[in-house]
């Protein structure tokens, strides 16, 4: 029996650049039970998810927010390892079955990230592509999108805390204080669009990423206290 990979990807309003995204998991070649949480879309992101008929099941979560519709996506998740794929990014080929192979040799591993690169979307005109804050270049990447983990291990970290940004930074700042073990492939293995309605530039007004830096300080508080 083939290894089941959970892919949860939650999308709002994303109907520009999600058949793409979908694409680039079903393209992997592993099992994949791929989970797309419409998160209250009102652009068709819906209809194109279902659209890939059995290939993909959608649900849906109202409340708002990526950390609800990532948590939805896990308490459904069948498959022993899980994964998480922003509805604007891109896997590369074998970014799956690379980042396996990792965790089914060192047993020691919880999760397992990769390098990545940001990339100007091609809609972007020149003028735009000025205005964002664009890094070019590979590097490591500690983002939902990079990640591949065993599921029970995902579990033993909790939920994602109920942020509008910052939520991963959190939940993985808990995850590392209670011991799970984690490593960086040096390979590009995922692509991050970076366009004019990515999530982090639409909700800079909330104070939700100072929030989760604030976790992650209490916890190395408290570890030193307990140490």
């Amino acid at each position: 029996m083939q290894t089941l990979v959970s892919v949860v990807i939650p999308v709002r309003n994303g109907i520009r650049h999600l058949r793409e995204t979908v694409g680039s998991v079903l393209e992997q070649r592993v099992d994949v039970e791929v989970i797309v949480v419409d998160n209250g879309s009102c652009d068709g992101s819906r209809a194109l998810a279902a659209s890939f008929g059995a290939s993909v099941c959608v649900v849906d979560e109202p409340r708002p927010g990526a950390a609800h519709a990532r948590n939805l996506g896990v308490s459904l998740a069948r498959g022993e390892y899980l994964a998480f794929l922003d509805a604007d990014d891109v896997w590369m080929p074998g970014k799956l079955s690379r980042q396996l192979r990792e965790l089914q040799g060192r047993m020691d591993l919880d999760m397992v990230f990769t390098h990545g690169e940001n990339f100007l979307s091609p809609e972007m005109t020149e003028e735009q592509g000025r205005a964002v804050q664009f890094v070019p270049g590979a590097g490591p990447f500690i983002i939902p999108s990079a990640m591949l983990a065993r599921r029970e291990s995902f579990v033993r970290g909790g939920l994602l805390p109920d942020l509008r940004e910052g939520e991963f930074i959190a939940w993985y700042g808990r995850a590392l204080s209670l011991g799970l073990r984690t490593e960086v492939i040096p390979e590009v293995l995922l692509r991050r669009r970076v366009h004019m309605a990515n999530s982090t530039r639409r909700d800079t007004q909330h104070g939700d990423l100072l929030r989760a830096a604030k976790m992650v300080l209490d916890l190395k508080k408290e570890a030193v206290k307990i140490g």
